[in-house]
């Protein structure tokens, strides 16, 4: 296998060369044998920076990477838009770009495929919204509505004094008949189980040893010595002993009067 690779990495620079020389040559004018001399260095760097970028792809550990990187066309995308989910986070994000630059814009001009595009991204049966197959639907009330249809309004002709209480029971949107699969934690895989486990073991070993442990329980720093910075700061400080030691000797020779030495 490596000395496959071998053979493919050395053949590389070869066939990006014989492209390159060929592409040149077509270039030059009728009649032209030789290229100048800034022409060839030229021509040499390309070839270089060509073979890298070859080289780059070919150890590349996914085939599809510039794909992956490289804008798209997003016209199919408009014409169905069932194909937005199965892109990628950043086509996903070029898509929502363009039809932002258009929502933005005159709503006049928008086309039906603007809308119908923009109506799935925000409704459709994709993502979390799965299962929300009635989104056609224009009779029929969302899957995921909190309350009971139709509603039943106490009052069909409310004023400004009209008293508005909070519904009984209040309405949780986790516990509606489509979304109660989303949020049953009970049902939730084991990979999952595990990281959220081990996540609560860990913060409780935490939590006991800041509680009883403390900073006994730390692991014990190691303190580097350094020889060289050592005798630096004992020579500093022995010739901050011995300026001390002068002047103390010379304020000493300074308080003496005249008399101590006729005393003497």
């Amino acid at each position: 296998m490596i000395s496959r690779q071998y053979r493919v990495l050395k053949r590389v620079p070869i066939q990006t060369a014989k492209r390159f020389l060929a592409t040149e040559k077509a270039k030059l004018p009728h009649g032209t044998a030789q290229l100048s001399e800034e022409e060839k260095k030229k021509a040499a760097a390309a070839l270089a920076m060509q073979s890298i970028k070859d080289i780059g792809r070919l150890l590349s550990s996914s085939p599809d990477s510039d794909y992956e990187t490289q804008p798209i066309d997003t016209k199919p995308i408009f014409e169905d838009p069932k194909l937005f989910p199965t892109l990628s986070l950043l086509h996903q994000g070029q898509v929502l770009k363009e039809l932002q630059e258009k929502y933005d814009k005159k709503w006049t001009k928008l086309t039906d495929e603007d809308k119908h595009l923009g109506y799935y991204i925000a409704y459709g049966n994709w993502g979390s919204r799965e299962k929300f197959d009635n989104w056609k639907s224009i009779s029929d009330a969302p899957l995921d509505l909190p309350f009971h249809t139709p509603s039943k309004p106490r009052d069909a002709s409310p004023v400004a004094t009209t008293k508005i209480n909070k519904l009984s029971p209040p309405v949780v949107l986790s516990e509606t008949p489509i979304r109660k699969p989303q949020f049953n934690i009970k049902k939730m895989d084991g990979a999952t189980k595990f990281f959220v486990y081990l996540i609560v073991l860990v913060a409780m070993l935490a939590s006991y040893r800041d509680q009883h442990i403390g900073e006994e329980g730390r692991p014990v720093e190691p303190i580097i010595v350094d020889p060289y910075e050592e005798k630096r700061l004992e020579e500093e400080n022995r010739k901050k002993q011995e300026e001390e030691r002068l002047r103390l000797e010379e304020e000493k020779r300074k308080q003496r009067k005249w008399y101590f030495l006729w005393i003497r």
